[in-house]
């Protein structure tokens, strides 16, 4: 590009503040405001400032780049797998080395042990000491963790192996690591030493076990050992932990049940298995009443697991049999359980997976104690009421979750309620319709569908979309099984007391085709008027569905296999009713096709 001269340079200058100045002004006039003299000055080049170019230059280098997968995948191998896997190397070699010292004589079994405590307690200054140095307090974990280990190795062996020490002392050595495992754990905020301490302390009562039956020892032991866990949890919240701790109570108990329980033993149990439920309970209302902290999903199962336990260990402790102390243990825990949900509720009422969590189980139990204590004919009827109960609680209160379990509790009352549905005669027993122990029990299933239906309408603004779907289902649903409840009424009727005999009816299957028809027909225009009168479009569907399928049972089967005499009778009864269904809807079509109620 050629040069330009002195005087094309300013011509170039003179041209762009011209345009420079009249961009001005129409901006000036765009934001409708008056023009001024322009003075253009020639514009200050920024000089940089060097205080700001090295702050400047500082955040730029505190810019780290991005990890990609692969750097991620190595640091993880390098700074944790490695190291691990190095440790637990260790606590193998130091395992043969006293089994082949052992076997071979090398050396006495006190330096055994004492080299073993020496190797201990060098790991864990060793990773204390590294806990100060620059980018190595995760190594410096690992070492106390591994060191914590061989403590326990090394105890063990002095009781189990050696019998140098007598199981008092040989606990309080475990018990003194646990606490100092513990103890590191909050120092360092190392989750993983918490639970290497927990996870000894529970193994410290099988490793030293004696063979002999010590409850009071061995529970009192655990209960300390719950205790502190939850005491750690005050200084770093590693809610799992409490989970742990229950799951190592149950399988201690679980090892002392199968070993050593008996009859005389039966209160010491009992009173083993109240302790640790309400101290698990005591925990979780402790946190929600007290504590500022949210709610997790280990709350809920504490709450479940500290129940499962409660009622398993009661129900092992009477030979898994149904006796009357099952029964009203069973009923008295569901109660109480519902207690804890009120109090929650009334005390706390924003920890609202804690009260549902507390309503489910009482549900849970409500349940079994129906099955476990109830007889055959009256568990219909309880599901249904404990169903309605919940539906009713899920909703008023506005529980999702409950309303789950009521929704779960009639998948069951349909299967049961299939079982229910077969009549049973007894001996010497007389079939009366409608007024039979199978019809009652069943009208009961079918009326807490109709309570849940209608607590359901009442408050249709709390449920969501989908629950607004099922409650249509469930409206199929009662109908159907209203209409199977009937129609095995009448075939019952016609099988166990013939008309052939009572009313003097040449053959009576004509009569049960002909009564089924009338019935069906009937059902489908008295739920056809219902969704009519309080314009239900679902009922007025439904019933104008069950009058087609009438309709075809009359041309194809009642056409071609009844007498003429139930053939008038039927269509007569058909067409009259279809007269009045259609009848109903031009009279008040337009009050059924206004708004109708979603």
């Amino acid at each position: 590009m050629p040069m330009r001269s002195d005087e094309q340079r300013d011509t170039c200058i003179d041209a762009l503040i011209a345009r420079v100045t009249a961009l001005e002004r129409e901006v000036a006039a765009l934001k409708g405001e008056p023009a001024s003299v322009e003075k253009l000055t020639t514009p200050k080049i920024p000089v940089p400032d060097p205080s700001r170019e090295f702050v400047f230059s500082k955040i730029d280098a505190k810019v780290k780049p991005k990890k990609t997968g692969d750097s991620s995948l190595e640091n993880a191998i390098g700074t944790r797998w490695i190291g691990r896997i190095g440790v637990l190397a260790i606590l193998f070699g130091v395992a043969f080395f006293l089994k082949y010292s052992f076997d071979n004589k090398l050396i006495g079994e006190t330096g055994r042990v004492i080299l073993g405590i020496f190797c201990g307690a060098a790991f864990i200054g060793a990773g204390e000491y590294l806990q100060k140095k620059k980018n190595m307090g995760l190594y410096g974990q690992m070492l106390s963790g591994g060191g914590l280990a061989v403590l326990y190795l090394a105890l063990y062996a002095a009781f189990a192996l050696y019998h140098l020490i007598p199981a008092l002392l040989a606990t309080a050595g475990m018990l003194a690591v646990t606490t100092t495992g513990m103890t590191l754990s909050v120092r360092y905020s190392a989750y993983s030493l918490a639970a290497i301490a927990l996870l000894g302390g529970f193994l410290t009562p099988i490793m030293l076990s004696t063979g002999q039956n010590q409850p009071l020892t061995l529970f009192g032991y655990v209960l300390l050992l719950d205790t502190g866990t939850l005491l750690l949890l005050r200084f770093r919240q590693w809610p799992s932990l409490v989970a742990a701790s229950l799951a190592g109570t149950v399988v201690l108990y679980c090892g002392w049940h199968s070993e050593y329980f008996s009859e005389p033993q039966h209160w010491l149990a009992f009173g083993i298995v109240v302790t640790f439920f309400l101290f698990y309970n005591l925990y979780i209302l402790v946190s929600r009443l007290y504590s500022r902290h949210a709610e997790s999903k280990v709350d809920q199962i504490v709450i479940f697991g500290a129940a499962a336990f409660f009622f398993l260990a009661f129900f092992a402790q009477y030979q898994w049999e149904s006796t009357w102390p099952v029964k009203s243990f069973t009923l008295v825990l569901a109660a109480f359980e519902l207690g804890l949900a009120e109090l929650v509720r009334r005390r706390a009422s924003d920890a609202r997976l804690t009260i549902a969590a507390y309503a489910a189980v009482s549900v849970i139990m409500t349940v079994i104690a129906t099955f476990v204590a109830l007889e055959q004919r009256w568990i219909l009827p309880a599901l249904a009421a404990e169903m309605a109960a919940l539906g009713w609680i899920g909703i008023r209160l506005d529980f999702p979750v409950v309303r789950r379990g009521a929704y779960l509790l009639g998948l069951i009352l349909l299967f049961r309620f299939a079982d229910d549905l077969v009549f049973r005669l007894e001996p010497f027993e007389r079939f009366i319709p409608v007024f039979n122990s199978r019809f009652q029990v069943c009208a009961t299933a079918i009326a807490g569908f109709y309570a849940l239906l209608s607590f359901m309408a009442h408050d249709r603004d709390k449920l969501d979309a989908n629950e607004r779907y099922l409650s249509g289902l469930i409206f199929v649903i009662t109908q159907a099984l209203s209409l199977v409840l009937l129609s095995v009424e009448v075939h019952d009727f016609f099988l166990y007391r013939s008309p052939a005999h009572v009313l003097g009816w040449g053959a009576s299957h004509y009569a049960y085709q002909l009564s089924l028809s009338v019935l069906w027909a009937l059902y489908a225009s008295l739920l056809t008027g219902a969704g009519i009168y309080w314009r239900l479009r679902g009922a007025r569907v439904l019933g104008i569905l069950l009058l087609g399928a009438t309709v075809l049972k009359v041309f194809l089967l009642d056409l071609s296999s009844l007498q003429t005499f139930y053939r008038i009778i039927s269509f007569i009864v058909l067409g009259l009713l279809l007269l009045a269904v259609s009848y109903s809807y031009n009279r008040f079509k337009h009050f059924i096709f206004g708004e109708d109620q979603p």
